[in-house]
């Protein structure tokens, strides 16, 4: 081997390990941020399950009673897990997690059925800050506990439908998009995905009104927290979506008539002698 074709071997090698060492080709590391409200139940039932679930899906999870102070913009994904009365999101919760949002940040907010409507507004007044439009919630109700998975909440795990505890309801959800929808059409769970909040364009929203979901006692709430933190993981654009309005019988008729009658004159003229 002569000394040329080693210093350009020697050389090639360089190149190809130098950036490495420079730069780094491996990944930001995924983290998420855990909001809980410091109770037994919050910590020891509910960030444990969910914890679990976001550790699995390869996530380092910090936790914190209450929201932290300082940015947000390190965390992937942020779950703020509180439900209680006792723990609104406060204007300096909603202040840091609009600027979370408008940095392109997914965050999930949980609220709960109607016996925790003080929490709910609080969600309702982090939808209105972040322009999520007209979006209102059951105040006296809740919506039917078993409820359909909708699209693209039905994988990666495959899940078709989900029985919660005690879940509220949505009267209606604005610019969002149905998660969970009950058979009176009530939502129990949506999302913002980008684009639908007008003050926060790159960010993306949810919120289930049930907080046993995140507990393994519930019926499907492993497949749907997994799904939910995939989807947070990569949000996408979801479409609006509605049946088809169908045309009445009788005009579908009269316009087949028509048609009809249009052609035989058509091929009646061209069958006629010069």
């Amino acid at each position: 081997m002569n000394l040329s074709f080693t210093l350009r071997r020697a050389t090639l090698l360089l190149a190809l390990t130098l950036p490495g060492f420079c730069w780094g080709f491996d990944p930001p590391p995924l983290t998420a941020l855990v909001v809980d409200d410091g109770t037994t139940f919050d910590v020891n039932t509910v960030e444990t399950f969910l914890t679990g679930r976001l550790v699995a899906a390869g996530y380092t999870v910090t936790t914190n009673t209450g929201v932290p102070g300082g940015s947000l913009s390190g965390y992937k994904q942020v779950w703020d897990i509180r439900y209680n009365n006792t723990t609104p999101l406060t204007g300096p919760d909603i202040t840091a997690y609009m600027a979370y949002l408008t940095g392109g940040g997914s965050l999930f907010v949980m609220g709960e059925n109607s016996g925790f409507i003080t929490r709910d507004n609080s969600i309702l007044a982090l939808t209105t800050a972040a322009g999520g439009g007209n979006v209102t919630i059951l105040q006296a109700a809740n919506s039917l506990n078993l409820q359909t998975v909708v699209a693209p909440f039905t994988g990666p795990v495959s899940l078709t439908s989900i029985t919660f505890a005690a879940i509220g309801g949505f009267s209606t959800i604005g610019n969002g998009r149905l998660v969970t929808v009950d058979a009176n059409n009530v939502a129990g769970a949506i999302v913002f995905p980008p684009g639908t909040l007008s003050n926060a364009a790159a960010g993306t929203l949810i919120s289930v009104l049930d907080v046993n979901f995140l507990t393994a006692s519930t019926g499907g709430s492993q497949a749907l927290t997994d799904n939910l933190i995939a989807y947070l993981a990569a949000p996408t654009i979801i479409p609006l979506t509605g049946p088809a309005t169908p045309a009445p019988a009788t005009g579908v008729l009269v316009l087949t008539g028509l048609c009809a009658a249009g052609l035989y004159f058509v091929y009646r003229n061209r069958q006629r002698p010069a």
